[in-house]
């Protein structure tokens, strides 16, 4: 048992020539839910892609999965502004990286609707995969709950550009193996929990990995 346990330490440790991660948030402000939808309570979900250079700017924003174009265009002018510290200069750091992030208006499934904007895979409410895994089970009720969207968004990430910089392949095959086995924990916490973050719960090494958001000033909005 030793053993294996330090075989999965060794695994998940950085590679020789590994970076740190290089994506520091200075600047992420948090996307407007349009009005036009607040009035008529429309929750929806916008998955987008960032490509972030070397000097912090973001240089394109993309939605490649949105519930409502209204939403997908509230995204991408808020992602649009984003900035990071630059990393021009930096080892092994590359010239240009991408990310993708989630964003969830209206949070439904936390309760019946708010007016909340959640940004990131961390940040995503437990009421919230309570509402997908809940779906996912009654629609789909063979299917393995790591094809809910939430995890498999954090499966995506660990295969995504800014991870494969910072572990090799075989670590993020060894973090994507620790994600499944604690799935069945995350539900239960959650479901437990509702108020709580998603990113609460997933195995520390993982989220280590994931992108944040940049603190906000005190007072600030």
């Amino acid at each position: 048992m030793r053993i294996f346990a330090f075989m999965i330490a060794v695994a998940l440790a950085p590679h020789v020539g590994a970076t740190e991660s290089f994506l520091v948030p200075v600047y992420t402000p948090t996307p407007v839910f349009p009005p036009e939808l607040v009035k008529t309570r429309y929750a929806g979900k916008v998955r987008a892609q960032l490509w972030i250079k070397s000097d912090g700017q973001v240089r394109e924003v993309r939605a490649v999965e949105s519930g409502h174009p209204q939403l997908a265009e509230a995204v991408e002018q808020a992602l649009g502004q984003w900035r990071y510290k630059p990393w021009v200069g930096t080892v092994g750091a590359p010239p240009m990286n991408t990310i993708t992030v989630p964003v969830i208006f209206g949070s439904h499934g936390y309760r019946r609707f708010n007016t909340e904007v959640t940004v990131g895979l961390g940040n995503i409410r437990c009421g919230y995969l309570n509402h997908e895994v809940k779906s996912a089970r009654q629609d789909y009720p063979k299917e393995p709950l790591s094809k809910v969207d939430v995890f498999w968004y954090t499966g995506q990430a660990l295969f995504g550009s800014h991870v494969a910089h910072l572990r090799s392949e075989p670590q993020r095959q060894v973090l994507l193996e620790q994600l499944g086995a604690a799935i069945p924990m995350m539900v239960s916490n959650c479901r437990s929990n509702p108020d709580r973050l998603y990113g609460d719960y997933l195995p520390a090494p993982i989220k280590a990995l994931m992108v944040g958001l940049a603190e906000q000033a005190e007072g600030s909005e």
